[in-house]
């Protein structure tokens, strides 16, 4: 029965999607910087009492190697299963709905195919639809990009742009893995943006943890909390927003998300909303020509041969 709370909770959804959108590609290119726990370890053993690196150097080490990690970023598809969770104030869940997609950034923008819901799959018809969109979008940017090709793929939030707009202080070091990292506080350098792209305002308004590998210049684990209300646009003001992410390696090149797991809570136009996102990452595949090859083949091999393990 499609009564008031079954619409209240699907406008939700809607009206939300545009910050768990955002949420998805930040987090999808910040996670692309994350390293490999044995990458660049000399010493395997815990590390001891000693100074810490230059922080402005090593940071600055790492937004420039972040640049060579969303060059390999689009290079792989893979499939995203998640689940949204309505929660009440006491965080038990009130409803949920599971959606699977097939993911795949280009150098213009991370298409997304909507291939089931809640276990159903999505309809030929409803695909075709899709499919035609992307291709035309994609005629789109390559038109574009003729004339500016530098052009940055459309909704990417780059790593840089958090680093840029936050100030880190070391905390400690700690072994993780047999990896030594500094453990840094992150905080915004000023006061988070009120006005402008919602890109901007996050960018601005990230506060947490992070793991650095010093040798690589590699951020090995990230968590993060909004520092100030977000407010999405006039139907949607989120209140806080937190989350943390796990990382697993990809094709021998890349650390790639497994997981996921937001927390959103706020107020859609009058009626307040808490949602728990979690998404789980699989199925990486070294991108070909084709942008739709999970759907033409869901069980191919990457373009090198070897589907990439979990």
């Amino acid at each position: 029965m499609k009564g008031t709370t079954a619409k209240m909770a699907e406008s939700t959804r809607d009206t939300t999607t545009d910050l768990w959108g955002k949420a998805k590609i930040l987090m999808l290119i910040v996670v692309g910087a994350f390293a490999a726990a044995a990458v660049g370890a000399q010493n395997p053993s815990p590390p001891s009492q000693r100074p810490f690196p230059d922080t402005d150097v090593l940071i600055w080490r790492v937004a420039e190697h972040q640049k060579n990690v969303e060059a390999l970023l689009s290079q792989y598809t893979f499939t995203d299963k998640t689940t949204l969770y309505t929660l009440d104030k006491a965080g038990s869940v009130r409803n949920q709905h599971t959606d699977i997609y097939y993911i795949t950034p280009t150098p213009y923008e991370v298409f997304t195919l909507h291939i089931s819901h809640d276990g159903k799959p999505i309809s030929q018809n409803n695909l075709e639809k899709q499919e035609k969109e992307i291709e035309r979008k994609l005629k789109t940017y390559e038109r574009r990009a003729q004339t500016n090709p530098d052009a940055r793929p459309k909704d990417a939030l780059l790593f840089g742009d958090i680093i840029g707009k936050s100030q880190f202080s070391p905390l400690r070091w700690q072994d993780v893995n047999g990896t030594p990292t500094v453990v840094y506080s992150f905080k915004p350098k000023a006061q988070p943006a009120r006005h402008g792209t919602a890109d901007e305002k996050i960018a601005s308004d990230m506060k947490g943890t992070v793991w650095v590998n010093p040798e690589a210049a590699e951020i090995v684990r990230m968590e993060f909390v909004s520092v100030s209300p977000l407010g999405m646009n006039f139907l949607v003001n989120v209140k806080s927003f937190q989350g943390f992410v796990e990382q697993q390696p990809v094709g021998g090149e890349i650390w790639l998300p497994k997981r996921q797991d937001f927390v959103a809570q706020g107020r859609e136009i009058v009626k307040s909303f808490r949602i728990r996102q979690v998404s789980e990452f699989s199925d990486y595949l070294k991108a070909t020509t084709d942008v739709f090859q999970q759907v033409h083949a869901p069980d191919a091999v990457a373009g090198d041969g070897v589907k990439a393990q979990q």
